[in-house]
């Protein structure tokens, strides 16, 4: 009889821990573009009033 990996034995744990880290590394980026985007706003908001 064949020993099965441990891949094979846990693949729904492997899945689901896969999926959570897409979705927060996606979640990290957007956040990470949207402070960057607030930030050159208000830079040429700043650059506007003066």
């Amino acid at each position: 009889m064949k020993k099965t990996s441990w891949l094979r034995k846990n693949w729904l744990l492997v899945a689901g821990l896969s999926f959570l880290g897409v979705h927060i590394g996606t979640y990290l980026i957007q956040r990470a573009a949207k402070n960057s985007v607030k930030s050159t706003v208000e830079i040429k908001h700043k650059n506007l009033d003066e």
